[in-house]
This record gives C-alpha cells, sequence and structure tokens, in this order.
C-alpha cells in the first residue's frame, strides 16, 4: 500500500502532478489498485489498523466505524460504473459526519479546529491529526483458553478486536506488519483450538513466532523514538559510537542512514520498505574489515532483519576520553567548525552507554539549545558557554548512568532507599529520580514518557542549582 493512499484513506485528496481531475482519479486507481491486490477482508483489517494507529485512545467500536465506512466507500467506488468523482465525495461526507456533535467516530483534540474550515483543507487538517499521547501499556497474551473462547464465539470479530489492541500499542510500525502478525495469530486459533484446546500446540506456534516478535518489539521502538525524539540522530551517533567503537564521523554516517530509513518506512502502511532498508543496513553493519567482536560476527551470520535484533542485545562499553579527539566548551562557537556540537555531544554519550536513547536525547536537545542561545547571543560567547549548565548537564549524564548501573544491579527496595537517601529532605526529589530510573534505564524506554520524566529532573537540578 502506498504512501497516496494511506494519505487518501484519513480523508485528505492527494493529487499528483497535471489537474485536479487528474489527482483525483489517480488517487481512486490506488485504493482500488490495493484493494483488489489484497482483498477486502484484508483491505478493511489494514484500513482498521491505520485508524487504530492514528486514534490510540479511541474505542474499538469508533475505530471499527469509521474503518467500517472507508472500507465501504473504497467497495463502492472501486465498482466498474462508479464515477470519477465518487471516492472525493464519499470522503468529503465522510469528513463532515466526523465533525457532527453526535459523531460515531473516534474524538480526537484539535477536531473541533479542523471543522471550522471547509473543503479540502479539512480533510487535510483531519488527515494530519495524530494523538501525540504516551505509549499504552503492552499487549498481555491471552491464555489458550481466552483466546480459544473468543475465537470460536466470533472469529471476524476477534480477529478485528485483536489488529486494534496490537496497533494502537504499535503506533509507529507499518500496518502491514500488523496484518501479517494477525494472519498468524488467527492461524494458531485455528490450528490449537479443535477440537479442543491444545497447550503444546501454542506454546510451539508462539515459540515458532518468537523472531518476529523480538523483531517488532525492535521496530516498534525504534520508530516510536524516530517519530518523538527530537534529537535522535544525534543520540543514534553515539549509540553506534559506543556499539561499533568507531570514531564520529563513520558513526555519524551510520546514524543519518538508520535515521533515514526510519524517516523513510515507519508511517508507511507497506513493510517491504522496512525489511528492504533493514537489509541494506545490515550490510554495512558486517562489512568486512574493523575489529568485530565475536559478539557482532555472531551476529552478523544471521539472516538481516535476525542480525539486526541480535546487534540491539549486544553489550557496549564506554569509549574512554583517550579514544575520542575532546572538544570543550569554549570551542562550541567557533564557525570553522560547524559541526563542533556534534562532536561534543557524541563525546559525552559515548561516555555513558547505561543511558537510553529518550533520556541522552532530550539532555543533548536541551545542551544544544543552550549552546545556540550562547552562540547567537550578543555577549561574551565563551563566557556564556562557561558559566552555562552545558557543564552541569554533563554531569547530569553523568550521574543517570551511575543511577542505571546501580538500579540494575541492586534489588528495587534497596534501590529506592539508597535514592531516597542521596536525596535525603527532598521526597519530591527522590521520587522524580526513582520514576526516572524505574521507568527509563532500559534499552527499549518509552520515548514520551521518558521525555517528559528527564526534562522534570532537569527542572529540579536547574531549582537547585539557583
Amino acid at each position: 500500500m502506498n504512501k497516496e493512499l494511506i494519505i487518501i484513506l484519513i480523508f485528505a485528496t492527494v493529487y499528483s502532478s497535471g489537474t485536479a481531475d487528474q489527482g483525483i482519479q489517480y488517487a481512486k486507481e490506488k485504493v482500488c489498485e490495493e484493494l483488489r491486490l489484497i482483498g477486502s477482508n484484508n483491505f478493511k483489517t489494514v484500513v482498521t489498523a491505520v485508524y487504530s494507529q492514528k486514534f490510540p485512545n479511541g474505542t474499538f467500536e469508533e475505530v471499527n466505524c469509521v474503518a467500517d465506512e472507508m472500507g465501504k466507500l473504497a467497495e463502492r467506488c472501486c465498482q466498474d460504473d462508479a464515477s470519477l468523482d465518487c471516492y472525493d465525495k464519499g470522503a468529503t461526507e465522510i469528513s463532515d459526519k466526523s465533525c457532527r456533535k453526535d459523531s460515531p467516530f473516534p474524538k480526537h483534540p484539535g477536531i473541533e479546529q479542523c471543522c471550522t474550515i471547509h473543503g479540502e483543507e479539512r480533510k487535510l487538517c483531519l488527515a494530519m491529526l495524530r494523538y501525540s499521547a504516551d505509549e499504552l501499556p503492552s499487549l498481555l497474551e491471552n491464555t489458550p483458553e481466552e483466546i480459544c473462547t473468543q475465537y470460536t464465539k466470533d472469529p471476524s470479530s476477534y480477529a478485528l478486536r485483536y489488529v486494534y489492541e496490537y496497533s494502537r500499542r504499535h503506533r509507529t510500525i507499518p500496518a502491514g506488519f500488523v496484518l501479517n502478525v494477525t494472519q498468524r495469530h488467527m492461524r494458531m486459533a485455528e490450528n490449537c483450538c479443535k477440537p479442543t484446546v491444545s497447550k503444546p500446540c501454542f506454546f510451539r506456534e508462539r515459540y515458532q513466532e518468537n523472531s518476529l516478535a523480538i523483531f517488532l518489539k525492535f521496530l516498534s521502538n525504534m520508530c516510536n523514538n524516530e517519530v518523538n525524539l527530537r534529537s535522535h540522530k544525534t543520540g543514534l551517533t553515539a549509540y553506534f559510537g559506543s556499539f561499533l567503537s568507531v570514531p564520529f564521523e563513520e558513526a555519524l554516517a551510520i546514524s543519518k542512514q538508520f535515521q533515514s530509513a526510519l524517516a523513510k518506512c515507519c508511517l508507511q502502511p507497506q513493510p517491504q520498505c522496512v525489511i528492504e532498508e533493514f537489509i541494506s543496513f545490515q550490510k554495512v553493519l558486517c562489512k568486512d574489515g574493523g575489529n568485530k567482536s565475536k559478539e557482532l560476527q555472531r551476529c552478523c551470520s544471521k539472516a538481516p532483519l535476525d542480525a539486526i535484533t541480535c546487534m540491539d542485545t549486544v553489550k557496549r562499553y564506554p569509549v574512554t576520553s583517550s579514544d575520542v579527539p575532546q572538544v570543550h566548551s569554549s570551542q562550541l562557537c567557533e564557525e570553522t567548525h560547524p559541526d563542533r556540537t556534534d562532536r561534543y555531544l557524541f563525546q559525552i554519550g559515548v561516555k555513558h552507554v547505561s543511558v537510553s536513547l529518550p533520556v541522552l536525547t532530550t539532555i543533548q536537545d536541551h545542551m544544544r539549545s543552550t549552546v545556540s542561545a550562547c552562540c547567537s547571543g550578543t555577549n561574551d560567547t565563551t563566557a556564556c558557554l562557561k558559566e552555562s549548565k552545558l557543564e552541569k548537564d554533563a554531569a547530569l549524564v553523568s550521574l543517570i548512568d551511575d543511577f542505571c548501573l546501580q538500579y540494575f544491579k541492586l534489588e528495587l527496595p534497596a534501590f529506592k532507599t539508597k535514592i531516597q537517601h542521596e536525596f535525603q529532605g527532598d521526597e519530591l526529589k527522590s521520587q522524580a529520580w526513582i520514576d526516572l530510573t524505574t521507568s527509563c534505564c532500559f534499552q527499549h524506554s518509552p520515548a514520551q514518557l521518558c521525555q517528559k520524566l528527564t526534562e522534570a529532573i532537569i527542572k529540579y537540578e536547574d531549582v537547585t542549582a539557583a
């Protein structure tokens, strides 16, 4: 399913080069081509996945309602005798319906503003709406008995509810992956629920799908970071620098390629884009040359997608200052070296490998803003940088790194006691640090939540310093 289709499915009208009529016809052809290619049932499943990702806080009934409307519209307008403006008129009617007070569609912050606009602009405005809510809790896998009870009662309804729950918890992966996962899950239910519930069958099926589950968990995390982290490429540069033990220039090139692939593919509905880009990226990571560790060599012997997730589990080691050319804060405003800030942030990131990407990038973004303010000011830039919060932010990264190391070594009660002792007399600050470390020390920490928790810590440190 192409990008044009996803946009037309969410009320926008896409025009190719040429007249408006040509653009409408082009959009209709793309929808109809996909409908014929995957069939009505799969088309409805993908549309349900798209809207579940778009409206994760909507109820199943609301999401199913809008998906059903769009599916019927496509079937009606893809008939041979359908008028050229069938799809455009139908999409307009659906967008108008979404603006009614009694609309059965998902409610969304900002929809009222879109509804004050008319015509094509309203459809485009509605298309651009997207929840920015925190990540939902992970989807708990039902027991075999629960799966069989729900599946045998109504297979079609069970499949759509599974799509809804899976998609709203994986909002940034291609919807086509959701279709693949759902089809495999339904085959498991069909195979293992007759004539009676077979737990060995479920165990065998889940074991066989474990590789895909691990990959999608990794992809979901990386896509979520790409969508939500402002300085994602900067964080990735430090990540690959410590992971591969390569200098800044090489780490930057690798992070650019990976970040570009995520930006290109994550929100596209078809999974083929991700697969092709990751196969290409695996070749970069596994190219001949360099001193690869045994763990990396082992990962490179696997199939491309398995190799990527295997590498994600390889332990990273901090890079010492002697191995990285040092950039001092006083040099950050030198116009002859425009990449000084990136190098400065890199040298901090590669030394603190226990800090997750959402936490690291949030602090890096804060530091970059400080540098920008100092370098664009009219006052003495050297004095500004020296008196700025850069060194305090760097020390904060080091402190988080230390706390996360301790978090994984200690039992939770002992760790909480240590934090409370560290910030004795300040219960709110202690709790803020406990929230950050217990939620965000994991490598695959939730991006939006950890940004908020890190920003809260930065504010506490600023207040303390003042």
